[in-house]
């Protein structure tokens, strides 16, 4: 039988993988009108602290149409990039305000924003409610790799933290280091976006990868990718984070002392933060203290620990560290371990091989016509000069 279809994209395919595998748990299904306002207006959804209404509404005209001329019960064909990816059965369509929708996720309905920009092009004006079935192995796949690990190692105390990678720096290794030292077995989620990025999602995991395959023990680390839809991209983010590192079968999540999910406010008098009100999700939340490099000490420091003054401090602020790479200068090998700069550089500028080639024959000792070449290897030369003090 032929059914009437219903456009959604890749990222709403993916949300609702989560969704379907249990892995957004309180929430099971899609929330019909009344739990939606429910859980809008009470940040509660089946008694667990829920950050917002769970709902499928995608935009379009022709979504609309189909919307809005739904027969209680109809099935509908979900197409995402012209191909089926699962069916929904209509329970109810109810009307959004899509402006309450976006305040209620960023806090914010600023379009400069760009999460913001982005889910108001996708979002549409009417919510569908009903049982549905979406293929997406992904998660399902993902859950049963960790379940089985834990199994074959017999680990107890789970950690996770959820690392975006962009880039991976010393700090994100301290962290990584600190954390496993307390736990059985370190989960590291590795976000994976939906949107156009200047460092690719492949390129981020070859370094996240490097790191765990060189530098950690290896039964005692697993990398697994998170879909990171546009319900991870407000500042109910850390809420969610803590959900699905929950359901995932973690007991702990490691976030930095600046993650921006902690905002800290007022509650009767006293401050407080996103961590105060979350404690019935059933995970516990570590909290790590801030790490600079200090001159002084000559090493990788906690702020809490370290006695000299902030002007011996170099901060690691990614988006700096990124402003090097993009634009091709390789960082300090106290900001970042030079074989991942050499890996990020040489997936920035594939095209320069080469002419590095030619350079690096000249520069290195080591270098002849018969060596097999690759650009990273010219950075991680060149690094090494940087690091030769003889002469300096």
């Amino acid at each position: 039988m032929q059914y009437r279809q219903l456009h959604i994209d890749k990222e709403a395919v993916a949300t609702l993988g989560l969704l379907q595998d249990g892995l957004l748990f309180p929430a099971t299904k899609l929330m019909n009108e009344e739990e939606a306002k429910q859980v809008n207006l009470t940040k509660k959804y089946n008694n667990i602290t829920y950050p917002f209404a769970f709902i499928l509404a995608p935009s379009g005209k022709h979504n609309e149409i189909i919307l809005t001329s739904i027969k209680n019960n109809e099935i509908l064909t979900l197409i995402c990039d012209g191909k089926e990816c699962g069916t929904i059965t209509a329970n109810s369509v109810f009307k959004i305000n899509k402006q309450e929708r976006i305040q209620t996720i960023y806090g914010t309905q600023n379009m400069e924003h760009p999460g913001v920009t982005d889910t108001n092009r996708r979002l549409g004006n009417y919510a569908i409610e009903g049982n549905f079935y979406i293929e997406f192995k992904d998660t399902k796949e993902y859950k049963n790799t960790i379940q089985e690990t834990i199994i074959a190692t017999g680990a107890k105390k789970i950690s996770s933290m959820m690392v975006s990678g962009k880039p991976f720096h010393r700090v994100h290794e301290r962290l990584i280091r600190t954390a496993l030292v307390k736990c059985d077995l370190m989960i590291l989620f590795i976000l994976k976006p939906y949107t156009d990025d200047f460092l690719s999602y492949e390129t981020r995991k070859e370094t996240v990868e490097y790191f765990c395959s060189n530098y950690l023990p290896k039964d005692k680390v697993l990398i697994i990718p998170l879909e990171n839809t546009y319900i991870f991209g407000g500042f109910n983010e850390l809420i969610l984070n803590a959900i699905v590192a929950k359901n995932f079968g973690s007991d702990n999540l490691i976030v930095g002392q600046n993650h921006a999910g902690l905002g800290a406010f007022y509650c009767q008098g006293n401050l407080t933060t996103i961590v105060d009100t979350i404690e019935d999700i059933g995970i516990k939340i570590d909290i790590m203290s801030e790490f600079v490099y200090c001159d002084k000490c000559s090493t990788l420091v906690s702020t809490n620990a370290c006695p000299h003054g902030r002007h011996h401090h170099i901060n690691y602020h990614s988006e700096s560290i990124l402003g090097l790479l993009e634009l091709g200068i390789i960082p300090p090998a106290i900001l970042m371990r030079k074989e991942i700069s050499s890996i990020i550089l040489s997936a920035l500028f594939p095209k320069r091989q080469e002419k590095l080639n030619k350079i690096q024959q000249h520069l290195s000792a080591s270098s002849s016509l018969l060596d097999d070449f690759e650009s990273k290897d010219f950075y991680e030369s060149l690094m090494d000069l940087y690091q030769t003090s003889s002469l300096t």
